[in-house]
């Protein structure tokens, strides 16, 4: 009888040991920056494949770069999906939803017989790791609030930059060793693991603070957007950033091959750069006044913006542009974090919603200006384009109407 008691008391303080882990911030930290950072691992980690996978399909480069403008998509449109549906269902059941959708679009990746289907099933994927990355942002706003929330945030913030450096490089290293398939088989195990992760999360969402779902949550949402300046503002402003990260992308390969980079040696450069993105996103949490640190972090994206285009137009040497991508790329982070603890926080109650569409419009932003490094010189181009996004972010911030929020 005395043994059945002890059996029974460590059973019970077993399952009291789990669940305190399961809430406790680590924990949550972990989970949620892990989850968040879906986007760099679908987006990033094949990349370094593309001439393997035209040459096992035996198609056009640019149909192996349809797979990547259909994950993007799918990233986009998916926040939008889960968003509304975690307002209306919780932020687990469409969390582990979504994951078991991300392994199965994983697995046909993996064994996919045609690039067609290939790049359906990675429209899926992208819309399965959405799922992750807007849900992830939503529970934070769940459980923490103003001084707590920008701590999560921020790192939040500092385990994506990290994700960013290590998806291309880990990927790159997959790829040399087992082929294109492994990184998708790779990324299979991660969404497993993350499955499990998930089933030990609590819910954090109560029924009573759930919505209903139907087709005007959309357009309740678009209103919210252009209603509320204390979350549109923000919103903007991480368009924005996401614009000036996604010029560099696109452009970043081909100026660094001009300075006669390797293609090993620019990922190792953008690996460096996302670091600044990372230190920058915890200093950033650290600040008491969001607004001020976005203030601040705007004029520093506009000041290094024109240097990094001086170093383009004048041709200067890799260093002088590597030293002012770096430095952009310190404020970038400062209003990364900024930028999505003031959205966040000016719609708690509906932040499954203000999640999507926040998340979205960095995505769309990204995707209005990859195309148009392409048009004309590059350098010309490039310099233009981060003036002008960085003018523009500059603007807002500096508007009368963009009222302050402090987070205490």
């Amino acid at each position: 009888m005395k043994s059945r008691n002890f059996a029974t008391q460590n059973k019970m303080m077993m399952m009291k040991s789990i669940n305190v882990m399961c809430n406790s911030r680590l924990f949550l930290e972990g989970i949620l920056g892990l989850l968040s950072a879906f986007g760099p691992f679908v987006m990033d980690m094949y990349l370094a494949a593309f001439p393997e996978i035209a040459m096992f399909y035996r198609t056009e480069p640019s149909m192996v770069q349809l797979s990547l403008t259909a994950c993007t998509v799918g990233l986009a449109c998916g926040q939008l999906v889960f968003g509304a549906v975690s307002d209306a269902f919780g932020r687990k059941n469409p969390l582990l939803a979504s994951l078991i959708l991300y392994v199965v679009a994983s697995f046909v990746c993996m064994e996919s017989p045609s690039i067609t289907i290939f790049i359906a099933m990675r429209f899926f994927q992208g819309l399965a790791a959405a799922g992750g990355v807007v849900i992830s942002r939503s529970i934070a706003a769940d459980r923490y609030a103003g001084a707590a929330l920008a701590r999560m945030y921020g790192v939040i913030g500092m385990i994506n930059g990290v994700s960013t450096v290590v998806a291309p490089m880990f990927g790159g290293a997959v790829i040399d060793g087992w082929g294109w398939k492994a990184v998708f088989l790779l990324l299979l195990i991660i969404g497993l693991v993350m499955f499990l992760g998930t089933v030990a999360l609590p819910e954090s969402l109560p029924v009573a603070s759930r919505q209903r779902l139907n087709p005007s949550v959309f357009v309740q949402g678009m209103k919210m957007v252009a209603t509320n300046r204390k979350f549109s503002s923000p919103t903007v402003q991480y368009g924005f950033v996401m614009a000036m990260i996604f010029i560099n992308l696109a452009s970043g390969p081909f100026i660094m091959n001009r300075y006669g980079l390797t293609p090993g040696q620019i990922s190792l450069v953008f690996g460096v750069n996302a670091v600044a993105i990372a230190i920058a996103a915890g200093v950033a949490s650290g600040c008491r006044s969001m607004r001020k640190t976005m203030r601040i972090a705007n004029i520093g994206m506009l000041v290094f913006a024109f240097a990094t285009s001086a170093t383009l137009l004048l041709e200067l040497g890799f260093w002088i542009y590597e030293i002012a991508v770096f430095c952009m790329y310190l404020f970038i982070g400062g209003m990364c974090t900024a930028s999505t603890t003031l959205a966040m926080e000016a719609e708690r109650e509906n932040a499954g919603m203000a999640s999507a569409i926040f998340g979205t419009i960095g995505f769309v932003a990204g995707g209005i200006v990859s195309p148009l490094v392409g048009i004309g010189d590059i350098l010309l181009t490039t310099s233009l384009l981060f003036v002008v996004v960085s003018a523009a972010a500059f603007y807002l911030s500096s508007l009368k109407g963009d009222r302050n929020i402090s987070i205490k």
